[in-house]
């Protein structure tokens, strides 16, 4: 759960009446508030949706204050790291997927070529062709520049990928549950997150005090009627997912 970044814990004003507690730390209102400008872009942006969108943003303000430290504990407790090594091969992996998707361009604008030199498309069919004949040469041009050396920024959010499919991995094992393919993540254990989530708090890890901010807690970890479930027998932590993809594509081309 991709929750990191919204933790930035603002300092806890002692005057204000805990929602939450996480760790022995409460979690007061003002900690769940965008700052000023986000708040009048949004306005600006969102209109009469804008307090509904500022209700979303403190829900999952306040779920991202609970998950991260226990995601961290629960690391440290395990003694889950990332070596330097796991990063170069986030990328190598990357570079690998690239090429591949490189390769599938061409051979996706070989085909049109040739559907275009049959002589049997009409002429919507041919104006059709030649946009999307473009779309495929853009995506070569882009796919074949070099790649520089990846930034600081870049290599963060590598090591941050190996650390959170470690957890899940760990989690999983320990759990299991329903797994979930999202974008970011084609193995996310919800089911397994909502059972460490009831045992962290059966064992009064945190508390949500706001009976209004607890139900919207537990409504995150429940599988969205939308969500592409994994069967259990497709579930797969014995390499990381962006080896798999990889080399489930590569036999896949023999």
């Amino acid at each position: 759960m991709p929750l990191a970044a919204l933790a930035q814990k603002a300092p806890a004003a002692s005057t204000e009446k805990p929602l939450a507690r996480v760790l022995q730390q409460p979690i007061v209102a003002s900690q769940l508030e965008p700052d000023d400008k986000t708040k009048q872009q949004a306005k600006q942006a969102l209109k009469g949706k804008y307090n509904e969108w500022l209700t979303q943003i403190r829900y999952v303000k306040m779920a991202a204050l609970i998950w991260e430290p226990l995601q961290q504990q629960f690391l440290k407790e395990k003694n889950i790291t990332v070596a330097p090594n796991e990063v170069t091969t986030f990328f190598d992996y990357a570079k690998k997927a690239r090429e591949m998707q490189k390769t599938q361009f061409q051979q996706n604008l070989q085909q049109l070529n040739a559907q275009m030199q049959s002589g049997q498309l009409t002429a919507q069919q041919k104006q059709q062709g030649e946009a999307l004949k473009k779309q495929f040469q853009d995506a070569l041009t882009q796919l074949s520049k070099p790649l520089p050396d990846p930034s600081q920024q870049e290599k963060d959010f590598a090591q941050r990928t190996v650390q959170v499919w470690k957890f899940d991995q760990s989690l999983y094992k320990q759990f299991g549950g329903t797994v979930v393919m999202k974008q970011a993540n084609p193995f996310e254990p919800i089911g397994a997150y909502k059972k460490f989530l009831e045992d962290k708090e059966k064992g009064k890890s945190f508390e949500i005090l706001d009976a209004t901010y607890k139900k919207n807690f537990w409504k995150m970890f429940d599988v969205p009627k939308e969500a592409v479930v994994v069967p259990a027998n497709k579930v797969d932590y014995s390499k990381p997912w962006w080896i798999l993809m990889v080399e489930q594509a590569q036999q896949m081309k023999k």
